[in-house]
């Protein structure tokens, strides 16, 4: 609010000058002496603080960048949580070519439309992300905030693709009557999916030497009472992914955002995996880490 408030004080210097000056010469003269005044504002500030704001030869943003992407496995899907952390990697696939195979996914914009479809679409040497939603079942206004009010019926941990198919469908059997409207709702917090230990295995998501860790279904809990737009599109991805892409988050993306799952968490550089078996962290950290990658 106050650079609004700077930019207003200064257009009526600006102007009050140039009034000034209107009243001793014609109007161009005034235009270019108010110009060539204001300008030394701005020319001392450049003067005094370019030194110490030069940011030339410093490299950590974009050092940090690549190293997120290549944290990641092949064709690999990474989260990650806002501006500072997003837009050095699209830098380092627009401009350098690092890793132009990994999708950055950006929850923050995961909440928009518009964003969405981009998802859709192949980008760079990546493939289209695997949503199984429409359009017009994500689209603005639509399941922007779905509620969690458990079903007594629902026993256990439910299969998180029927979960998805209960929140996709229209049918007015599954939303909630809220004085005319119809919200949409997840009948459980308690999801869970099926784990084909065979494809991991040849998928290389499990090691051979993590072969006998690998569990029948992966379990988590929905915390809170709602999940928003992007936290809906994550879970339809892990809902169809079958393992078939790397799914990573940042590390940077905070416990809100993991739904749960951190206890499936491999830390491979700078990002956690999700894998198929318990990590076994020793330091009280997320996520395991795997000191062969990392190395």
């Amino acid at each position: 609010g106050s650079f609004y408030a700077f930019c207003i004080w200064i257009g009526l210097g600006v102007l009050s000058l140039y009034e000034l000056f209107n009243k001793y010469v014609n109007a161009k003269v005034s235009a270019v002496a108010a110009t060539a005044v204001c300008m030394v504002v701005p020319g001392i500030l450049a003067a005094e603080n370019w030194d110490d704001h030069d940011r030339s030869n410093r490299y950590t943003a974009r050092d940090f960048a690549a190293n997120y992407l290549n944290s990641c496995a092949p064709n690999a899907i990474i989260f990650t949580n806002g501006d500072n952390d997003t837009f050095p990697l699209w830098y380092c696939q627009e401009v350098e070519g690092i890793r132009t195979d990994v999708r950055v996914v950006n929850l923050s914009l995961l909440n928009t439309d518009w964003y969405i479809d981009q998802m859709k679409r192949k980008a760079y040497g990546s493939d289209p992300v695997p949503f199984t939603l429409k359009q017009e079942q994500y689209v603005q206004g639509t399941r922007d905030v779905v509620y969690v009010m458990p079903d007594e019926r629902l026993k256990g941990f439910v299969d998180v693709k029927q979960v998805m198919e209960f929140v996709a469908s229209d049918d007015p059997r599954t939303k909630y009557n809220a004085n005319g409207d119809m919200l949409a709702i997840l009948p459980t917090r308690m999801l869970k999916f099926d784990v084909d230990s065979a494809l991991v295995v040849k998928n290389g998501v499990v090691p051979d030497k993590y072969k006998s860790r690998i569990v029948k279904e992966i379990q988590w809990q929905i915390k809170g009472g709602h999940v928003v737009k992007n936290q809906l599109m994550v879970l339809d991805l892990i809902a169809h992914n079958d393992w078939s892409r790397p799914i990573y988050f940042a590390i940077t993306v905070g416990s809100e955002n993991y739904f749960g799952m951190e206890e499936y968490f491999r830390q491979e550089g700078l990002a956690y995996r999700l894998v198929p078996y318990k990590s076994e962290s020793t330091d009280g950290q997320e996520g395991e880490i795997d000191s062969d990658i990392m190395y």
